[in-house]
C-alpha cells in the first residue's frame, strides 16, 4: 500500500457533471469513457507527484493528494486540457468539475477524514463542468509559483453548502480553455437565511432520504427526540437543496416562540418580509407567499402544537412552497409526512470501516474540538462501541460524551456514562438549556407528558430491550392509543417489521429514576413485568415440549433481556414459581447458542442470590433445577466428577416434587454428566428413567429424544442391535413431528454407529445431516460435534486435507463454547490426521498438551476410552518412530503448554 503524506497537503477532488444522466442514456458508451476519464486522471497526477486516495462522492469522482500546492494546481490544469482534447466514446463530451484545498491532513489507518477533506468535497459541489476552484489556503501558496499559461481568477467569498465559515473562491484559468462559467452553485445563488455553523456536519444518509421525501411530499416532519440531530440533517438537506427554489430557502427557528400566536410573526422576519398594514399578520404573510417558489424549515415545534395549523394555510395559499419541521411529535395535519431519523452508524465489523461509521467520525471531531491533538486508537474501538452502545447514536449525547476527552480516556468515558447519565453534560456556554445535558434534554421531554402520561411511561423503563404491544398492556397499563402518542412524542420507537417498540437506554434510565420516586408503583410494576414474563416463559416450555424448538427460539431471544431481567428480579424475591418459569426458557437458548461459559455465570448467580426461605414445592423445583444446571456447566468445563453428586442431587430431589418435565431436565443432565465419567451402566439407568418419566407425562418427543442416553449406554456396552432399534425408534418420532434439537443428537450416535460398521460414506451422510439441522436452529454444540464426526469419517476414508478442516472447525466451535474435555478429544483426534500427514513431531506436542491437563482422564460424549488413552494410542507408534531425542523434546515442549493455548496456536491465534 501507498504511504499517504501526512502533514500540510493539498487534496484535488473531482467528478463528473450530469454523469447520473449518462449513464441512463449510454451505458456501453459510460463504460468506456470511464475508462478514458480515469486514465486521464490518473497520469496527470502520477506526472506531478499526486497519489491516488479512495473516491469521494459519487462512484464517477476521483481524490488525490499532493504534498505541493504548485503540483496540485499544475496537475489540475493539465488534467483539464486532457479531457477537453479527449475523443470521448460518449454522444457528448465528459465534463469534469474540480476542486483544490490545502490543509492538514488528518491520517486514520491509511484513509483521509475530517475538516479540510469535508472542505475540499464542499467546494466541488459548488463548481460547474469544466471549471477548477481553489480555495484561499491554496491560492495563497502558489500565487506567485502559477504554471505558465495558467492564471486564477477571484470570484469572491461564497458560503458552501456545509453551513461553516465562508470560504474565498479562485477559479483557475487555463490558456485555451473555457473560463466563462454560470455563478458559482453556492448558498450566495439563491435567497437564504441558514444559520453558519460552528462545525463540520458528519455525513448520514439520512438527508439523502430528506431530500427525495420533500421532492415527493410538500411537508415533512422529521420526527425524533432531542439531541438525536434533527435541526442539524433538515439544515443540511435544506442547504443541499436550495438550487431547486429560486426565491430561497429559510430556516424558522420557533425553540424562543413560546405562544402560537406568534408563529406569523416569527415566519416573517425569517424571510425577510415586513407585515406593516393593518390586515391581520397571518392574512398578510399567505400573500406574501402566494407567488413563491420557496423552501421554509420549522425547527423545535412540539411545543407550539396548537399553532400547527398555520403550515396548513401556507401549503394552500402558497402552492410553489414546500415545508421541513422538526419536533418530537407529530404536527397531526393533513398532508403531513413523518420521517423517524434514526441515530449515527455505531456498529462495524472491521477497523476501517469503524473509522468512517458516521458516530465514530462525530466523536472524533468532537474529542478534537476539546483536544486538538486527540487520536483515536484501534484499542479504543471497543469502549467506543459501548460508549455509542449506551447513547444510541444519539448525536447530543456523543458530542457530550467526546468533550471529556481532554481529561479522561475512552475507557473511562465508557465506565462513566454506564454508571450514570449525568456524566454527559457540557460547560459550553453557547449550548442551548435544553441540550447542555441529556438529563436536560429528558427534562424537556418529561415536561410534555400529561398527569395520565407521565406514570404509565415511567412504568415502561422495566423493559429491557424492547417491548410488545401486549406486554405494555399488561404491565404498564398502556393501550394502544397511549403508546401511539408516546410514539409521536418521540419517547418511543416502534420498530413496523418486529412490531416491537424500544425506548432509548439512556431515557429509559431517566423514566426508572421517575418511577424509583414512587416506590408503590416500583414494586408493582416489577412484579407485573416478572408475571408477565414467567408466563411468557412457560409458552416456550409449552413449544419445545412440542418439538417446536425455532418458536420457542424466536419468543426467548426476542425478549432476551426482559427475560434475564424478569430472572434477577423473582431470585431477589424468592419467588420459585416465577423462577422455575424462566429457568427452562434461559437454559435452553444458552444450551442452543453454545453460552456455555455465561450460562454458568448466570446459575451460578442464581445460587448465590436465591436464598429460599419457604419449603414450598415451586421454590424446591426452582433449587434443583438450578443445581443441575450448575453440575451440568461444571461438567462442561471439565469437572464431571465434582459435577457428578450435584446432579444426583438435584434428580433426587425432584423425584418427590410432582414436576415431570423439570425431572426429565435434571435427568438429562445426569446422563450427559455420567457419559462423561464412563459409567455406562448409570446412563442406562438414567435414560431409561428419563423415558419413562416422559411417556408418563404424555411428552412423546423428549421420551423420543431420551432414548438417545439409552442407545449410547447400549453401544458402549457392545449391544449395537439394541441401539440402532432405539435411534431408528427415536428417530421417527422426531421426524415426524419436526423436531431439530434431540435429533442433531440421534443422528449423530446413528452416525457413531455407521462408523464402527465401517460404514464410511453413511457416516459422513449422517453427520451432514446432522450438521444441516443443527444450523437450521442455529445450535453451536450440535454443529460442533457434526464437524468432530465428519473430521473423524474423512479420516477414515484418506481425505486428510477434509478431516483436517473438519476438526480444526469444530475445535473452534467448543472453544467458543468452552468446552474443555471436548477440546481435548478434538486436539487427539487432530493429532492423529498430522501424524498421518507426516507431523510426528507436532502430533507428539499437541498430544503431550493434552496428557498434561486433567481432562484427560474424561470421556468425551461418544468415545469408550478416556481422552488420555486416546491420546497414548496416538503417541506410542510416533514413540517407535521418531528419534528418541527428537520425540523426547517434542513431548517435553508439549507438555508445558495449557491446553487453551493450544487450541489457540492449533487455530492460527496468539
Amino acid at each position: 500500500m501507498v504511504d499517504l503524506p501526512e502533514g500540510i497537503v493539498t487534496f484535488l477532488f473531482t467528478d463528473i457533471e450530469g454523469s447520473t444522466r449518462l449513464w441512463e442514456e449510454a451505458p456501453d458508451s459510460m463504460m468506456e469513457a470511464i475508462r478514458q476519464h480515469d486514465d486521464a486522471i490518473d497520469k496527470t497526477a502520477a506526472s506531478h507527484r499526486g497519489i491516488p486516495v479512495r473516491p469521494r462522492g459519487e462512484g464517477d469522482s476521483r481524490f488525490v493528494v499532493f504534498p505541493a500546492a504548485s503540483d496540485a494546481v499544475a496537475a489540475a490544469a493539465e488534467m483539464q486540457h486532457r479531457l477537453a482534447e479527449m475523443d470521448w466514446a460518449t454522444p457528448e463530451p465528459l465534463r469534469v468539475r474540480a476542486s483544490l484545498h490545502t490543509g492538514t491532513a488528518d491520517l486514520q489507518l491509511g484513509d483521509y477524514y475530517g475538516a479540510a477533506v469535508n472542505r475540499a468535497a464542499r467546494l466541488r459541489a459548488i463548481a460547474h463542468g469544466g471549471q477548477t476552484v481553489m480555495s484561499a489556503s491554496t491560492w495563497e501558496l502558489v500565487q506567485d509559483t502559477m504554471p505558465e499559461g495558467v492564471s486564477a481568477q477571484d470570484l469572491g467569498e461564497q458560503r458552501l453548502k456545509d453551513l461553516t465559515r465562508p470560504e474565498r473562491v479562485y477559479q483557475i484559468n487555463v490558456d485555451g480553455l473555457d473560463d466563462s462559467f454560470p455563478p458559482l452553485d453556492s448558498l450566495d445563488a439563491v435567497p437564504n437565511n441558514l444559520p453558519i455553523q460552528l462545525t463540520d456536519f458528519v455525513g448520514r444518509p439520512e438527508v439523502e432520504d430528506i431530500k427525495r421525501i420533500i421532492g415527493e411530499t410538500r411537508l415533512l416532519t422529521i420526527l425524533a427526540p432531542g439531541g438525536a440531530g434533527k435541526t442539524r440533517s433538515a439544515i443540511q438537506a435544506a442547504a443541499d437543496l436550495t438550487s431547486d427554489y429560486p426565491d430561497g430557502v429559510f430556516f424558522v427557528d420557533l425553540a424562543p416562540v413560546t405562544s402560537p400566536a406568534d408563529i406569523a410573526q416569527t415566519v416573517a422576519e425569517s424571510i425577510g418580509v415586513a407585515l406593516a398594514t393593518d390586515e391581520d399578520l397571518q392574512t398578510q404573510l399567505l400573500a406574501h407567499l402566494a407567488n413563491e417558489h420557496q423552501l421554509l424549515v420549522f425547527d423545535n415545534f412540539e411545543h407550539l402544537a396548537d399553532g400547527a395549523g398555520i403550515v396548513s394555510e401556507i401549503l394552500t395559499a402558497a402552492p410553489q412552497v414546500r415545508v421541513i419541521t422538526t419536533s418530537r411529535a407529530k404536527l397531526n395535519i393533513t398532508g403531513e409526512t413523518v420521517f423517524a431519523l434514526p441515530g449515527l452508524v455505531i456498529s462495524w465489523d472491521t477497523p476501517e470501516e469503524a473509522f468512517n461509521a458516521s458516530g465514530v467520525r462525530l466523536f472524533i471531531d468532537a474529542a478534537k474540538r476539546a483536544d486538538a491533538s486527540f487520536s483515536l486508537q484501534v484499542d479504543d474501538l471497543d469502549p467506543l462501541a459501548q460508549i455509542l452502545d449506551l447513547v444510541e447514536g444519539m448525536p447530543l449525547g456523543i458530542v457530550l460524551a467526546a468533550s471529556w476527552a481532554d481529561t479522561v480516556r475512552v475507557d473511562e468515558i465508557a465506565s462513566e456514562i454506564g454508571r450514570s447519565m449525568d456524566f454527559l453534560e457540557t460547560e459550553t456556554r453557547d449550548m442551548p438549556d435544553r441540550h447542555r445535558s441529556m438529563r436536560a434534554v429528558f427534562d424537556y421531554s418529561w415536561t410534555m407528558l400529561d398527569e395520565d402520561e407521565q406514570p404509565m411511561f415511567a412504568a415502561l423503563s422495566v423493559f429491557r430491550g424492547g417491548f410488545t404491544r401486549e406486554a405494555a398492556e399488561v404491565v404498564a397499563g398502556a393501550s394502544l392509543r397511549a403508546m401511539a402518542n408516546l410514539v409521536s412524542k418521540s419517547l418511543v420507537a416502534f420498530d413496523r417489521e418486529t412490531g416491537r417498540y424500544t425506548i432509548h437506554e439512556l431515557l429509559r434510565q431517566y423514566a426508572d429514576e421517575e418511577l424509583q420516586l414512587d416506590q408503590a408503583q416500583w414494586s408493582e410494576t416489577i412484579v407485573a413485568h416478572n408475571a408477565f414474563f414467567a408466563e411468557h416463559s412457560r409458552q416456550i416450555e409449552a413449544l419445545m415440549l412440542l418439538g417446536d424448538e425455532v418458536a420457542a427460539l424466536d419468543l426467548v431471544e426476542d425478549d432476551l433481556d426482559n427475560i434475564r431481567w424478569a430472572w434477577r428480579q423473582t431470585l431477589k424475591r424468592g419467588d420459585g414459581e416465577a423462577i422455575r418459569a424462566i429457568i427452562f426458557a434461559l437454559w435452553f437458548l444458552y444450551e442452543i447458542r453454545g453460552w456455555t461459559k455465561a450460562g454458568a455465570e448466570l446459575f451460578a448467580e442464581a445460587r448465590d442470590a436465591f436464598a429460599p426461605e419457604t419449603e414450598d414445592h415451586a421454590t424446591e423445583i426452582a433449587w434443583a433445577l438450578i443445581a443441575s444446571l450448575e453440575a451440568k456447566h461444571l461438567a462442561s468445563f471439565g469437572h464431571a466428577e465434582a459435577a457428578a453428586p450435584i446432579a444426583t442431587g438435584a434428580v433426587t430431589a425432584l423425584r418427590s416434587l410432582s414436576d415431570p418435565f423439570a425431572l426429565v431436565m435434571a435427568l438429562e443432565t445426569l446422563g450427559e454428566i455420567t457419559t462423561y465419567l464412563g459409567d455406562f451402566q448409570e446412563v442406562l439407568a438414567v435414560g431409561t428413567e428419563a423415558v419413562q418419566v416422559a411417556d408418563d407425562a404424555g411428552y412423546e418427543m423428549w421420551s423420543a429424544g431420551m432414548k438417545n442416553y439409552q442407545a449410547l449406554a447400549h453401544l458402549q456396552m457392545g449391544q449395537v442391535e439394541t441401539a440402532i432399534r432405539l435411534l431408528l425408534e427415536g428417530d421417527a418420532v422426531l421426524s415426524r413431528v419436526g423436531e431439530l434439537f434431540m435429533r442433531t443428537w440421534n443422528l449423530a450416535a446413528q452416525a457413531i454407529i455407521a462408523m464402527m460398521q465401517d460404514r464410511v460414506d453413511d457416516a459422513i451422510d449422517l453427520h451432514g445431516r446432522q450438521a444441516e439441522l443443527a444450523r437450521e436452529v442455529a445450535y453451536l454444540r450440535a454443529q460442533a460435534v457434526a464437524l468432530q464426526g465428519l473430521g473423524q469419517a474423512y479420516t477414515r476414508s484418506g481425505d486428510l486435507d477434509g478431516a483436517n478442516d473438519a476438526l480444526l472447525e469444530s475445535l473452534e466451535k467448543f472453544e467458543q463454547m468452552g468446552l474443555v474435555a471436548d477440546m481435548a478429544a478434538l486436539i487427539v483426534m487432530i493429532a492423529r490426521v498430522r501424524a498421518k500427514k507426516g507431523q510426528a513431531e507436532h502430533a507428539v506436542e499437541i498430544l503431550a498438551g493434552v496428557l498434561a491437563d486433567p481432562s484427560r482422564d474424561q470421556l468425551s460424549m461418544f468415545e469408550q476410552i478416556p481422552i488420555g488413552e486416546a491420546a497414548v494410542s496416538v503417541l506410542e507408534p510416533l514413540e517407535a518412530e521418531l528419534d528418541p531425542d527428537a520425540y523426547a523434546a517434542a513431548h517435553a515442549r508439549g507438555g508445558t503448554v495449557s491446553l487453551d493455548v493450544m487450541v489457540k496456536q492449533l487455530l492460527g491465534g496468539p
